[in-house]
């Protein structure tokens, strides 16, 4: 397929700009809404053709240099906003939940987010913590990067001085022919070595897997894979059956050991899903008992303004002075967090509960002879949950399992009070026959945590078709540089 010049429109779901040409549907990476650019087709599904951006013929404000070459147009995947200034990327994300929720949630859905936004919706920016974060020269994280060109010096860091680098505590990698670390180039199998990842926490970016990649010769096996963990003990490498340190040494532990402000240390499988950004854990759990404790009843004063309420852990931005006037405008009522409460629970049900992230302060919030159920898919999983809950008090029954229809409906026999059920499924989402029968235990109220917003949006209308009230949207920008991002809702029974 030849070169073609478009007008890009919109962004949509998965990091692309939406564009028309002779009635053909174009979806096109590394470009930005308004601009006229040159792009070159990659791939064709179904009606819709898959472009790069090959040349920008009119450049939009709020484009940058790649922040990471390696990941720029043909390069690999991992990064694919990383040529949007960081304050837009937010604006970016924003605009696609709307899409989302509006075109696969359907109207009530979207109005209904509107109204507790505030009438307009935000994705709120997340401090780097205390490692990595904060303004770096450019010399630093280029260095970070390999010694690639990355202009981080540039004034296009957020309103907090964040430049959304070194914040993945695990970072994922191939190994190439010549054992070393690669990543595959987008929508294909070929790799790419890499000699830097900007976006992985220092403890991985600045350690001896790219300092001295000879050191793990005997470790890394061409076409395997490893992931790298900055860990509580500091760098953890596995390699599919072993766990290494910091000077490529075996060592005896089975699990990964991390750190959650404010709710103590978890273990995690090696391979096991984790949070990626450092803050993520912290935040999520913040907003889960929030949102769990706080008086949210339809027309109850429930929620406070930006800074208020439990500790001020985010913030919002816009993506120029322009659009920063916007968003001040609509600040005072669409970044708002829940209040935390003194709410407890008889019967909590946790679904794909994971390591038990949310578990552990779930079950404080149970009343005196309360439950929490878990159900998860992975059997590692629970299994490794028990070791999290271990000396928690309360009534915990940890279980492996599908999330099923069969499953709530042997959950419902054994049930006498409305719960509270609180869910992280996987990126596909719950599906429309668990959230069926999942809304036929007249769970009080639902917390939803969701990595994608089209699934989320497809959950969320079979709630609201059955009887179900959004009393809280919060999206949260926890993967900076990419176009994922996380979101909280909170469901009340009507």
């Amino acid at each position: 397929m030849n070169e073609v010049s478009l007008q890009l429109l919109r962004p949509v779901h998965g990091g692309y700009c939406l564009a028309h040409r002779d009635g053909q549907t174009y979806m096109v990476r590394f470009g930005l809404p308004g601009e006229q650019v040159k792009a070159v087709p990659v791939a064709k599904k179904g009606k819709v053709i898959f472009a790069e951006v090959s040349a920008v013929l009119e450049s939009s404000p709020h484009r940058r240099e790649p922040i990471w070459a390696s990941a720029g147009p043909g390069g690999v995947g991992g990064a694919d906003l990383c040529h949007v200034k960081l304050p837009y990327q937010r604006v970016w994300k924003a605009e696609v939940l709307a899409d989302c929720l509006r075109r696969l949630g359907g109207e009530e859905v979207y109005a209904q987010a509107l109204a507790v936004s505030g009438g307009e919706l935000s994705c709120q920016g997340v401090s780097g913590g205390s490692v990595g974060a904060g303004n770096q020269d450019a010399d630093s994280v280029a260095e970070a990067a390999g010694g690639e060109r990355v202009d981080n010096a540039s004034g296009e860091n957020d309103a907090c001085g964040e430049d959304g680098l070194r914040y993945r505590l695990r970072a994922d990698f191939e190994v190439s022919a010549a054992r070393r670390l690669a990543m595959t180039k987008f929508r294909g199998e070929e790799l790419q070595e890499i000699t830097g990842f900007p976006l992985a926490d220092p403890v991985i970016s600045d350690s001896s897997l790219f300092r001295n990649p000879d050191l793990w010769g005997k470790v890394f096996v061409p076409s395997g894979r490893m992931r790298a963990w900055a860990s509580a003990l500091g760098l953890r490498v596995w390699n599919g059956h072993t766990l290494f340190d910091e000077d490529g040494c075996a060592l005896k532990e089975k699990s990964i050991r991390l750190t959650v402000s404010g709710f103590g240390e978890y273990q995690v499988a090696p391979d096991g899903f984790w949070q990626a950004h450092r803050e993520a854990a912290r935040v999520l759990c913040e907003q889960v008992i929030a949102a769990a404790s706080s008086d949210c009843e339809p027309g109850s004063e429930a929620l406070s303004a930006p800074g208020e309420g439990r500790g001020n852990v985010v913030s919002g931005e816009g993506a120029d002075i322009a659009q920063e006037s916007k968003s001040a405008a609509a600040s005072e009522n669409s970044e708002r967090l829940l209040i935390p409460g003194n709410r407890r629970w008889n019967e909590i049900l946790e679904l794909y509960s994971g390591a038990g992230l949310f578990s552990r302060p779930l079950a404080k919030a149970l009343d005196r002879g309360g439950r929490l159920t878990t159900l998860e898919g992975s059997k590692p999983a629970a299994k490794i949950a028990r070791k999290n809950l271990s000396g928690v008090p309360g009534r915990l029954q940890i279980h492996a399992g599908r999330v099923d229809v069969k499953a709530l409906a042997d959950y419902s026999d054994k049930i006498k009070t409305p719960p509270l059920v609180v869910m992280d499924p996987p990126r596909s989402g719950a599906g429309q026959k668990v959230m069926a029968a999942l809304t036929r235990l007249q769970p009080e109220r639902i917390i939803y945590v969701a990595c994608d917003p089209a699934a989320l949006a497809r959950d969320l209308k079979v709630a609201v078709s059955r009887g179900y009230q959004i009393a809280s949207l919060q999206a949260f920008d926890l993967f900076p540089h990419t176009h994922h991002f996380e979101c909280v809702a909170l469901l009340s029974r009507i």
